[in-house]
Protein backbone atom coordinates (compact mmCIF):
# COMPACT_ATOMS: atom_id res chain seq x y z
CA UNK A 1 0.00 0.00 0.00
CA UNK A 2 1.41 3.88 -0.59
CA UNK A 3 0.47 7.23 0.70
CA UNK A 4 1.76 10.21 0.70
CA UNK A 5 3.22 12.21 3.47
CA UNK A 6 4.42 15.43 2.22
CA UNK A 7 3.78 15.46 -1.45
CA UNK A 8 6.06 11.39 -1.43
CA UNK A 9 4.82 8.35 -1.81
CA UNK A 10 5.46 6.29 1.50
CA UNK A 11 5.21 2.21 0.72
CA UNK A 12 3.97 0.27 3.83
CA UNK A 13 4.38 -3.78 4.46
CA UNK A 14 1.55 -5.77 4.47
CA UNK A 15 0.44 -6.24 8.29
CA UNK A 16 1.57 -2.98 9.32
CA UNK A 17 -0.47 0.13 10.63
CA UNK A 18 -0.12 3.91 9.81
CA UNK A 19 0.26 5.99 13.12
CA UNK A 20 -1.80 9.22 11.63
CA UNK A 21 -1.68 11.32 14.54
CA UNK A 22 2.46 10.90 13.96
CA UNK A 23 2.08 11.68 10.19
CA UNK A 24 -0.04 14.86 10.76
CA UNK A 25 2.71 16.12 13.56
CA UNK A 26 5.27 15.72 10.84
CA UNK A 27 3.31 17.62 8.58
CA UNK A 28 2.42 20.63 11.08
CA UNK A 29 6.21 20.75 11.69
CA UNK A 30 7.42 21.20 8.42
CA UNK A 31 4.50 23.83 7.61
CA UNK A 32 5.67 25.48 10.32
CA UNK A 33 9.21 24.83 9.28
CA UNK A 34 8.21 26.60 6.08
CA UNK A 35 6.63 29.37 7.07
CA UNK A 36 9.30 30.22 10.19
CA UNK A 37 11.84 30.27 7.05
CA UNK A 38 8.97 32.32 4.98
CA UNK A 39 9.17 34.68 7.95
CA UNK A 40 12.92 34.74 8.76
CA UNK A 41 14.33 35.86 4.88
CA UNK A 42 11.02 38.70 5.14
CA UNK A 43 12.45 39.84 8.37
CA UNK A 44 15.94 39.76 6.85
CA UNK A 45 15.38 41.49 4.00
CA UNK A 46 13.41 44.30 6.20
CA UNK A 47 16.43 44.44 7.91
CA UNK A 48 18.70 44.92 5.10
CA UNK A 49 16.36 47.74 3.44
CA UNK A 50 16.35 49.52 7.10
CA UNK A 51 20.36 49.70 7.18
CA UNK A 52 20.36 50.98 3.23
CA UNK A 53 17.67 53.55 4.13
CA UNK A 54 19.54 54.64 7.09
CA UNK A 55 22.96 55.03 5.04
CA UNK A 56 21.34 57.07 2.41
CA UNK A 57 19.85 58.78 5.48
CA UNK A 58 23.41 59.52 6.63
CA UNK A 59 24.84 60.38 3.35
CA UNK A 60 21.84 62.79 2.10
CA UNK A 61 23.26 66.63 2.46
CA UNK A 62 20.12 68.99 2.72
CA UNK A 63 21.86 72.43 1.08
CA UNK A 64 20.66 75.48 3.77
CA UNK A 65 20.18 78.63 1.99
CA UNK A 66 21.58 79.88 5.11
CA UNK A 67 24.95 77.93 5.19
CA UNK A 68 27.07 80.35 3.81
CA UNK A 69 25.63 83.53 6.05
CA UNK A 70 25.97 81.64 9.25
CA UNK A 71 29.47 80.75 8.90
CA UNK A 72 29.95 84.09 7.77
CA UNK A 73 28.35 85.86 10.64
CA UNK A 74 30.28 83.29 12.79
CA UNK A 75 33.51 83.88 11.97
CA UNK A 76 33.14 87.95 12.78
CA UNK A 77 31.35 87.45 15.87
CA UNK A 78 35.12 85.94 16.87
CA UNK A 79 36.41 88.66 15.19
CA UNK A 80 34.14 91.40 17.45
CA UNK A 81 35.39 89.39 20.16
CA UNK A 82 38.80 89.60 19.93
CA UNK A 83 39.25 93.08 18.60
CA UNK A 84 35.84 94.84 20.00
CA UNK A 85 34.48 95.74 16.49
CA UNK A 86 35.13 94.75 13.09
CA UNK A 87 34.74 96.68 9.55
CA UNK A 88 34.26 96.53 5.68
CA UNK A 89 37.94 94.35 5.62
CA UNK A 90 36.85 91.89 8.24
CA UNK A 91 33.82 91.71 6.59
CA UNK A 92 35.57 90.86 2.83
CA UNK A 93 38.08 88.34 4.75
CA UNK A 94 35.29 86.51 6.46
CA UNK A 95 33.50 85.87 3.34
CA UNK A 96 36.73 84.49 1.41
CA UNK A 97 37.28 82.15 4.13
CA UNK A 98 33.77 81.05 4.54
CA UNK A 99 33.83 80.30 1.35
CA UNK A 100 37.04 77.86 1.68
CA UNK A 101 35.73 76.72 4.68
CA UNK A 102 32.71 75.36 2.82
CA UNK A 103 34.74 74.37 0.11
CA UNK A 104 36.74 72.07 2.27
CA UNK A 105 33.94 70.53 3.96
CA UNK A 106 32.95 69.30 0.23
CA UNK A 107 35.75 68.10 -0.70
CA UNK A 108 36.54 66.03 2.26
CA UNK A 109 32.50 64.51 2.37
CA UNK A 110 33.21 63.53 -1.60
CA UNK A 111 36.86 61.52 -1.07
CA UNK A 112 35.44 58.13 -0.06
CA UNK A 113 31.39 58.53 0.32
CA UNK A 114 28.50 58.64 -1.59
CA UNK A 115 26.38 61.54 -1.44
CA UNK A 116 22.40 61.84 -2.18
CA UNK A 117 20.00 65.08 -2.57
CA UNK A 118 17.15 65.39 -0.54
CA UNK A 119 14.94 63.94 -3.31
CA UNK A 120 17.02 60.60 -2.97
CA UNK A 121 19.16 61.07 -6.16
CA UNK A 122 22.77 61.24 -6.06
CA UNK A 123 24.82 64.81 -5.20
CA UNK A 124 28.45 64.74 -6.90
CA UNK A 125 31.17 67.11 -5.73
CA UNK A 126 30.74 69.43 -8.85
CA UNK A 127 26.76 70.32 -8.09
CA UNK A 128 27.84 71.22 -4.70
CA UNK A 129 30.88 73.47 -5.81
CA UNK A 130 28.46 74.95 -8.35
CA UNK A 131 25.89 75.23 -5.29
CA UNK A 132 28.56 77.32 -3.10
CA UNK A 133 30.02 79.64 -5.58
CA UNK A 134 26.08 80.61 -6.21
CA UNK A 135 25.88 81.25 -2.65
CA UNK A 136 28.89 83.24 -2.90
CA UNK A 137 27.64 85.70 -5.67
CA UNK A 138 24.23 86.64 -3.61
CA UNK A 139 26.39 86.84 -0.60
CA UNK A 140 28.44 89.58 -2.80
CA UNK A 141 25.54 90.88 -4.16
CA UNK A 142 23.74 91.13 -0.63
CA UNK A 143 27.10 93.02 1.00
CA UNK A 144 26.84 95.19 -2.00
CA UNK A 145 23.38 95.91 -2.26
CA UNK A 146 23.60 96.84 1.63
CA UNK A 147 26.41 99.28 1.38
CA UNK A 148 24.44 101.01 -1.54
CA UNK A 149 21.49 101.29 0.79
CA UNK A 150 23.75 102.62 3.55
CA UNK A 151 24.94 105.16 0.82
CA UNK A 152 21.84 106.46 -0.10
CA UNK A 153 20.76 107.24 3.34
CA UNK A 154 23.94 109.00 3.98
CA UNK A 155 23.54 110.86 0.88
CA UNK A 156 19.64 112.55 1.47
CA UNK A 157 20.69 112.99 5.25
CA UNK A 158 24.18 115.13 4.02
CA UNK A 159 26.76 113.55 5.19
CA UNK A 160 27.95 112.79 1.97
CA UNK A 161 28.04 114.74 -1.06
CA UNK A 162 27.47 111.81 -3.70
CA UNK A 163 26.82 108.27 -3.90
CA UNK A 164 30.73 105.96 -3.54
CA UNK A 165 30.22 103.96 -6.88
CA UNK A 166 33.66 103.54 -7.36
CA UNK A 167 34.32 102.00 -3.52
CA UNK A 168 31.06 99.98 -4.67
CA UNK A 169 32.63 98.42 -7.38
CA UNK A 170 35.71 97.91 -5.66
CA UNK A 171 34.19 95.89 -2.71
CA UNK A 172 32.89 93.77 -5.03
CA UNK A 173 36.05 92.83 -7.00
CA UNK A 174 37.76 92.48 -3.28
CA UNK A 175 34.93 89.69 -2.63
CA UNK A 176 36.27 87.82 -5.30
CA UNK A 177 39.94 88.58 -4.67
CA UNK A 178 39.35 87.08 -1.03
CA UNK A 179 38.05 84.17 -2.58
CA UNK A 180 40.73 83.48 -4.26
CA UNK A 181 43.40 84.51 -1.84
CA UNK A 182 41.38 81.86 0.74
CA UNK A 183 40.97 79.90 -1.71
CA UNK A 184 44.74 79.27 -2.31
CA UNK A 185 45.62 79.06 1.35
CA UNK A 186 43.53 76.57 1.64
CA UNK A 187 45.28 74.17 -1.15
CA UNK A 188 48.82 75.57 1.07
CA UNK A 189 47.38 74.51 4.67
CA UNK A 190 46.38 71.23 3.09
CA UNK A 191 49.24 70.38 2.07
CA UNK A 192 51.07 71.39 5.22
CA UNK A 193 48.35 69.82 7.22
CA UNK A 194 47.32 73.62 8.76
CA UNK A 195 43.51 74.94 9.68
CA UNK A 196 42.25 77.39 8.02
CA UNK A 197 41.89 80.72 10.08
CA UNK A 198 41.35 84.50 9.17
CA UNK A 199 43.85 86.49 8.04
CA UNK A 200 44.36 90.54 7.76
CA UNK A 201 44.62 90.56 4.28
CA UNK A 202 43.70 93.92 2.80
CA UNK A 203 41.81 93.50 -0.71
CA UNK A 204 41.33 96.77 -2.26
CA UNK A 205 42.11 100.16 -1.34
CA UNK A 206 42.54 101.78 1.92
CA UNK A 207 40.83 104.90 0.64
CA UNK A 208 37.66 102.49 -0.15
CA UNK A 209 37.31 101.24 3.23
CA UNK A 210 37.61 104.49 4.61
CA UNK A 211 34.58 105.48 2.67
CA UNK A 212 32.82 102.30 3.35
CA UNK A 213 33.35 102.43 6.91
CA UNK A 214 32.02 105.57 7.31
CA UNK A 215 28.44 104.56 6.39
CA UNK A 216 27.53 103.23 9.65
CA UNK A 217 25.39 100.90 11.16
CA UNK A 218 28.15 98.01 9.80
CA UNK A 219 27.74 95.86 12.83
CA UNK A 220 23.90 95.79 13.22
CA UNK A 221 23.51 95.31 9.38
CA UNK A 222 25.48 91.82 9.29
CA UNK A 223 23.98 91.03 12.69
Amino acid sequence: MAIGISYYPVHLQDGLKLNRKCLNSKESQNEGQKVFHRDSLEVSQLSKNREILMDKMKHTVIQSVTSFSDMRADILNEIRKEKGQYGYSDVVNACGLSYAKLYSEIEKRHEKESYYKADGTSLTKEEEIAWLDMQYEQEVVWQKSCARIAAQGQVIQGNIPEMPTKELEELEDSFYQAKDAYMKLYRESGQMGRPLFVQNYMFGSGRMYEVLNRLGNLQKRIE
